[in-house]
C-alpha cells in the first residue's frame, strides 16, 4: 500500500506503508515511484533540524492519494463495487514515517523479525513502523520484567542467608524487605525526576535519543544480573535500582509516542490492548523457558535466576536495539529555549507552567493524575515486590513455585486485554478503567482472606488466584494507557507523560512503603498485602471526580488539530487526508467543502 503526497501538480513524494513483508514493491508499479524526498531538514532516521529552517521550506502538500492494489494481502476491484469517501488525519507517525530519509534501514536478512509483532490500523488496514516499533518495545519489557520476579527472588534468600533469617537485618534492612526497599527508592528518585526530564526532552529533538539511551541502561543492569551470588548480591541490589529507574524513563519515552500513532480513541484502544497483549504472549514463553529448562536439569533458585537474568538482557538487547535503531523516527524539539534561559531552567519553568494550566484547564486529566496517585500503575514495579516478597516470605514458595503463578498470571493477562479493548469501546475507557480497578481490588481481597500460610492449599489457592489478578491485570493497564493518551493535550507528550509519571511515581511507592514499614513492625504479611486494595480502591474514588469521558476528549480536541499544524509546518509534510471508498453522501460532500475551504487536505483513495 503506497501513500503519495502532491506538493504540487507535478511533485509527488510516496512512502510505502508495508502490509506484508514478503510484497515486493515494484518501482514500475504507478504510485511506487519517488521523484522527490521530503524537506531538507529530515535527517536520516526521522525528522531533523532545527524545525525552523523547515518552516521556510516548500509549502505543504495539497493532496495525496492511497492506492491499494491486488497482490499478496490485497482485494481485487470487484465490478459494480461501492466506494464512498472517509475524512481522517494522517498521525504524527504517519508524517514522521513518510518524511524520513530511510537511511537507517534494518538489513534485508533481518526484516522478518517484524513480522510477528505488526499491528493494523483499524482504519485504513495499513501497518505504521511506530506501531511495530511498540509492539517489540512492549515484547521486550514483558521477560525484563519477569526476570524481575527470578531475581528478587533469589536476591531476597541470599540477603535472608546472610542476615541469618528473613526476619534478621542486613545493611539496616530486614532481609524480606530487600525487594520492596528497592522498589521504593526507584519510585521516590523517579517521581521527582521524570517530569523535568520530559520537559526537557521536549526543548530538544532527543526523544528518540532518550529512548535508546534508556532502554541500553536498563539491559545492561539486566544483563550484569547473571553475576548475583552470595558475595555479589548487594552489588545486584544497586543495579536493580538503577535499571528500574531507567526501565520507568524508558516507559515515559515510549509512552510519549503512543498519542503519535493515532488522533482517534478507538485506534488506540486498539493499538494499546494488542501491544499489552503481545508482552503478556512473550512473557509467558519467556517464563514456560525458564520453567522448562529448570525442571528438565535440576536449577538451583540462583542458577535460575541468572538464567533469566541472561536470557531476558538478550532479548531486550536484540528487539529493543532493533526498535529504536530502525522503528521509531525522531522528532523535531517541540518548542524553542526562550531568550536568557538555559535548558534545564526552560524544563523546570516549562514544567510548573504546564501543572497550572493542567489543574486549571483539563479537570478530567487533573483528576486522573491525582488517581494516580494511588493506583500501581507502574504498578508492574509495586505490585511485583510486594507479590515477590508475599509469595517467597509468607507462602513459602521457591522460584520455580512463583513462576507457575506467573504463567498462569500471563494466561489471565491476554484476555484482560480483550476485555480491555471491548470495554473501552463499549463504555468508554474512563469507565473500563475503573472497573479493572475494582476487580482487582476485589480479587486481592479474596486472597487476604483465603490465603493464610505455606500449606499446599495456599498454594493451590495462589494459583487460582494467579489467573484472576491476570485478567484484571491485563484489563487495568491498556485502559489506563488508552485514557491517558485520550486526555492529555498533544504536543507535549514527553512533557505530560513525564509528569503522569510524577504522579503515578511520586507517591506510587507509598504501599510498598505501608506494606515494608507493616513487615518490619512484624505484622503480618496478609495485612500488609491488604493495602494494595485500600489503593486502589481510593484510585478510583477519585476518577469519578474526572466528569464525562466525552467531554474531556472534547476539550483536548483542539490541541490535536494545533500539534498537527505546527509538526507540519516544520517538517514540511502536511497532516490530513481524505479516505475514499464509496461514494459521499450530500451532507459529507458539503461538510467536506468547508472543511476544503479552512486549509489544505490531503487525498487518499482506497480501492474496494
Amino acid at each position: 500500500m503506497t501513500l503519495s503526497v502532491d506538493k504540487s501538480s507535478t511533485l509527488t513524494q510516496s512512502i510505502t506503508l508495508r502490509e506484508n513483508a514478503n510484497v515486493p514493491q515494484d518501482p514500475e508499479q504507478p504510485g511506487q515511484e519517488e521523484t522527490a524526498s521530503g524537506s531538507d531538514d529530515f535527517n536520516d532516521d526521522g525528522l531533523g533540524g532545527n524545525g525552523d529552517e523547515a518552516a521556510d521550506a516548500a509549502e505543504p502538500p495539497v493532496g495525496a492519494t492511497l492506492a491499494s492494489s491486488t497482490g499478496s494481502g490485497g482485494v481485487p476491484n470487484l465490478p459494480g463495487a461501492s466506494s464512498r469517501k472517509l475524512s481522517r488525519k494522517l498521525s504524527i507517525s504517519e508524517i514522521a514515517q513518510e518524511a524520513s530519509t530511510k537511511r537507517y534501514q534494518p538489513p534485508a536478512f533481518l526484516r522478518w523479525m517484524e513480522v510477528p509483532f505488526r499491528v493494523k490500523n483499524v482504519q485504513t488496514g495499513v501497518y505504521v513502523e511506530e506501531a511495530t516499533g511498540h509492539a517489540m518495545d512492549y515484547a521486550a519489557r514483558g521477560p525484563i520484567n519477569q526476570s524481575g520476579s527470578f531475581v528478587g527472588s533469589a536476591m531476597i534468600r541470599l540477603a535472608a542467608m546472610q542476615a541469618g533469617g528473613a526476619n534478621e537485618v542486613v545493611y539496616g534492612m530486614r532481609a524480606s524487605s530487600v525487594l520492596s526497599i528497592s522498589s521504593l527508592i526507584v519510585g521516590i528518585a523517579a517521581g521527582v525526576t521524570m517530569p523535568c526530564l520530559g520537559a526537557i526532552v521536549d526543548h530538544t529533538d532527543h526523544r528518540k535519543t532518550m529512548g535508546l539511551v534508556s532502554a541500553l541502561v536498563c539491559v545492561v543492569s539486566v544483563i550484569f544480573q547473571v553475576m548475583l551470588g552470595p558475595d555479589t548480591w548487594f552489588a545486584m541490589f544497586i543495579l536493580e535500582i538503577i535499571g528500574g529507574y531507567f526501565l520507568i524513563m524508558h516507559q515515559v519515552c515510549t509512552m510519549a509516542y503512543l498519542p503519535d500513532l493515532t488522533h482517534d480513541v478507538e485506534e488506540i484502544g486498539h493499538y494499546t490492548s494488542r501491544f499489552m497483549m503481545n508482552q503478556y504472549f512473550y512473557q509467558g514463553i519467556f517464563t514456560s523457558i525458564i520453567i522448562s529448562v529448570s525442571f528438565t536439569k535440576p536449577l538451583s533458585n540462583l542458577q535460575t535466576a541468572r538464567m533469566a537474568a541472561g536470557l531476558s538482557g538478550g532479548l531486550g538487547l536484540i528487539m529493543l536495539g532493533y526498535a529504536w535503531i530502525f522503528l521509531f523516527r525522531k522528532r523535531p524539539k517541540l518548542r524553542e529555549v526562550p531568550p536568557g534561559s538555559n535548558l534545564w531552567t526552560s524544563g523546570f519553568k516549562q514544567l510548573h507552567k504546564t501543572a497550572k494550566v493542567v489543574f486549571r484547564e483539563y479537570r478530567a486529566l487533573k483528576w486522573f493524575m491525582i488517581a494516580l496517585l494511588f493506583s500501581p500503575e507502574a504498578g508492574a514495579g509495586v505490585v511485583l515486590a510486594i507479590a515477590v516478597t508475599f509469595l517467597t516470605v509468607f507462602v513459602g514458595m521457591d522460584v520455580r513455585e512463583i513462576a507457575v503463578v506467573s504463567i498462569i498470571m500471563q494466561l489471565g493477562n491476554i484476555p484482560g486485554a480483550h476485555i480491555s479493548k471491548k470495554m473501552c469501546k463499549l463504555i468508554n475507557p474512563l469507565n473500563s478503567f475503573r472497573c479493572a480497578e475494582i476487580a482487582f481490588a476485589l480479587i486481592n481481597g479474596l486472597i487476604v482472606l483465603t490465603v493464610t500460610g505455606a500449606t499446599q492449599k495456599d498454594k493451590n489457592l495462589v494459583y487460582i488466584f494467579g489467573g484472576m489478578v491476570g485478567v484484571s491485570f491485563g484489563w487495568m493497564f491498556p485502559s489506563q494507557r488508552t485514557l491517558a493518551v485520550a486526555l492529555i493535550p498533544k504536543g507535549q507528550e514527553t512533557e505530560i507523560m513525564g509528569l503522569i509519571s510524577f504522579f503515578g511515581q511520586i507517591v506510587g511507592w507509598l504501599p510498598v512503603f505501608v506494606f515494608t514499614a507493616m513487615n518490619e513492625a512484624g505484622v503480618s504479611m496478609r495485612w500488609g498485602l491488604s493495602i494494595v486494595s485500600f489503593f486502589l480502591l481510593t484510585s478510583c474514588f477519585f476518577t469519578l471526580f474526572c466528569g464525562k469521558f466525552e467531554d474531556a476528549v472534547a476539550l483536548v480536541a483542539h490541541t490535536s488539530d494545533n500539534y498537527l499544524q505546527e509538526f507540519s509546518r516544520k517538517s514540511g509534510v502536511q497532516g490530513s487526508y481524505i479516505d475514499e471508498e464509496t461514494e459521499m453522501a450530500p451532507q459529507d460532500q458539503k461538510k467536506e467543502k468547508e472543511e476544503g475551504a479552512m486549509g489544505n487536505t490531503m487525498s487518499t483513495e482506497i480501492s474496494a
